[in-house]
């Protein structure tokens, strides 16, 4: 494991350095598991695609419902 820094809102550092060993690696692990799972906007939008078009949603709707906005 490596150390890093981040900058955070001085009420936010000064929760952080009130927590107990187990809450900070609770929030390292949160960290790493975000860091981790991490997609690219691309791929975000190509799956939100994919459900789209599973639920039915052609390019035809879609443009009818964004006329109508």
């Amino acid at each position: 494991m490596k150390t890093i820094t981040l900058e955070v809102s001085d009420p936010s550092a000064d929760k952080v350095a009130r927590m107990t060993p187990t809450e900070k690696k609770s929030i390292s692990d949160a960290i790493d598991r975000i860091l981790s799972n991490r997609k690219s906007l691309s791929d975000i939008m190509h799956e939100a695609s994919e459900q789209a078009r599973k639920n039915g949603l052609t390019p035809e709707i879609l443009e009818e419902l964004l006329s109508k906005e």
